[in-house]
């Protein structure tokens, strides 16, 4: 093992805290006091969830949108800080809450200033807010933090002029969709779909598998900004040029606002169930966005195209869904997608699906036992939350997005029920203006071609630098060596000394993962990196030094 890992080249990666809050990496800031929002009697809604958890043609709930006016001015708590700069911070308390997030009314941010959301315990970090989040309309919503309390802390350095612009007027109570390890299972979110599902990384067939280890990285989990979810697709355009256009229901619109949503990539099991009743594994990402302007939406094939304020950024492992909008039958189908907010799933057709019209609107149908003919899906299904997630043909092409539906899981098999969806050939050409079809804005270049391919945001290749991408700090570290990975779902570690010998291991598949040294004798050791997906490994010096 010695010989293996010492002919490993080394590669140094430049170390850094800027993605950490300031407040993290500097002794003497004292904390800050919540503000206290009272518990939610959640009985009645709780009570409205058992029905409205069996609809697909509406959001899965998974919180409660309580207002709440705080801004910079009467709020929070202003640090002078030493080198000049200024820091402020405001904690909200939303009591018994799984998770919390935050709706600004005005945002916006000075250059060179930094914005952080995190929880108490700091075991929940979101990525860092610069000037590049802000938008004209200066509204933002924040991806949900994980606990009762999430703490707000802006950072400006010294002789900063322009002021920033922060007032809150609402947060989102999530009383479900809590951590794995939290107490209350009975509202966790995480493994809440059946048991008849499986998890993305479930083999499906050899026909598909590759190009679902693909498409699957396309599909987000779409936060509303209001208390509900839906699912996603990011999608390719004619000029392959990365605009950020999302694809959803048309469903998901309602009584929300897009410049409120937030999406989350790559939320995936690293060691997948396939239609049992075991837990799926969880892992933390801060592959998450914020904000975006609709662009155009219709009943008739439920369709909503939304463009992210931001692009997407390059070093994410993300990729941009290939269409066809023929309108063909499908020789089978596939759906990747949230059910119930949960981890990545996937569920297959081998039937074929038909044309139908459902109340009017122009769908996909999935034949079973109550429409149609066929059985349902062969593998997985499809639930509330599912919403808006992608119907892939055999080619790995989108035709459609989740409509509706009666499948569901008796126990670990499917109910051999019906699902629909959204045609994406109808939504191509829909109406007589850009603002009720796809058209318009996926083939910006009006080329008239009727499909595309997926485009990946990035290639794998030979030289890849896996360390250049992730902050590895501090180096020499005495306690704990942090490790922030933007990039990397399943992302794992192994820890030597010189003489070969291993002295610890994990996964660093979090966004913020902590390695303990505090057994560790003084000296240089080496990590060795390993990337699940790819298989690449690297290999750097670390010294442990007190």
């Amino acid at each position: 093992m010695l010989v293996i890992l010492l002919t490993v080249p080394f590669t140094w990666a430049q170390t850094t805290t800027e993605e950490l809050p300031y407040s993290w990496r500097t002794n003497g800031v004292e904390t800050v006091d919540p503000i206290v929002l009272p518990a939610l009697d959640l009985d009645a809604i709780r009570e409205e969830d058992r029905i409205n958890d069996l609809d697909k043609s509406i959001p899965w709930r998974y919180g409660v949108e309580r207002p709440l006016y705080v801004n910079m001015q009467t709020h929070g708590q202003w640090t002078e800080l030493e080198n000049g700069g200024r820091l402020w911070r405001v904690a909200i308390r939303s009591t018994g809450a799984q998770n919390v997030s935050i709706n600004f009314d005005r945002f916006k941010l000075p250059k060179g200033s930094r914005l952080y959301f995190y929880n108490r315990e700091r075991s929940d970090l979101s990525p860092t807010f610069t000037a590049d989040t802000n938008r004209e309309n200066q509204l933002f919503g924040s991806w949900f933090v994980y606990g009762q309390e999430i703490i707000v802390e802006y950072y400006q350095a010294k002789r900063q002029a322009e002021n920033p612009i922060l007032q809150i007027g609402s947060v989102i109570h999530g009383y479900r969709l809590s951590r794995l390890e939290a107490l209350d299972f009975s509202e966790r979110g995480l493994n809440d779909s059946g048991d008849c599902q499986y998890d993305v990384n479930c083999p499906i067939g050899a026909d598909f598998d590759n190009k679902k280890d693909v498409l699957k990285k396309a599909v987000a989990l779409l936060n509303l900004g209001n208390g509900y979810l839906c699912t996603a697709t990011l999608l390719n355009n004619t000029a392959s040029d990365k605009t950020p256009f999302l694809l959803t229901a048309n469903h998901c619109l309602e009584n929300s606002n897009p410049a409120l949503w937030s999406v989350r990539f790559n939320w995936m099991s690293p060691n997948p169930i396939c239609g049992e009743s075991s837990a799926s594994s969880d892992i933390q990402s801060n592959f998450t966005m914020s904000g975006s302007q609709l662009r155009a939406s219709s009943e008739l094939s439920d369709f909503a195209l939304v463009e992210l304020v931001n692009s997407i950024p390059e070093p994410w492992d993300v990729a941009f869904a290939g269409w066809d909008n023929r309108d063909l039958l499908p020789e089978f189908e596939i759906g990747i997608h949230h059910p119930k907010g949960d981890i990545m799933k996937v569920c297959r057709d081998d039937s074929g699906a038909v044309r139908e019209t459902a109340d009017g609107t122009e769908v996909w149908l999935i034949g079973g036992v109550s429409a149609g003919s066929g059985d349902g899906w062969e593998i997985g299904t499809t639930e509330s939350g599912s919403s808006g997630s992608p119907l892939f043909d055999q080619d790995g092409r989108l035709i459609g997005q989740l409509f509706a539906g009666r499948s569901a899981c008796e126990g670990n098999t499917n109910n051999k029920d019906i699902d629909v969806y959204g045609r994406f050939g109808v939504s191509w050409a829909t109406g007589n203006t850009p603002e009720s079809r796809l058209m318009d804005w996926l083939d910006p270049l009006d080329t008239g071609q009727p499909t595309t391919e997926t485009l990946q945001n990035i290639l794998s290749v030979q030289d890849f630098d896996l360390i250049g991408d992730l902050s590895i700090f501090p180096n020499p570290a005495t306690n704990y060596l942090t490790v922030l990975n933007y990039r990397y779902p399943n992302l794992s570690y192994s820890l030597f000394n010189l003489l070969g010998q291993e002295v610890g291991s994990g996964s660093l598949s979090d966004s913020q993962n902590l390695i303990p040294l505090t057994d560790l004798s003084e000296g240089m050791y080496l990590l060795y990196l390993i990337d699940g997906d790819s298989g690449e490994t690297q290999t750097k010096k670390i010294v442990v030094s007190r």
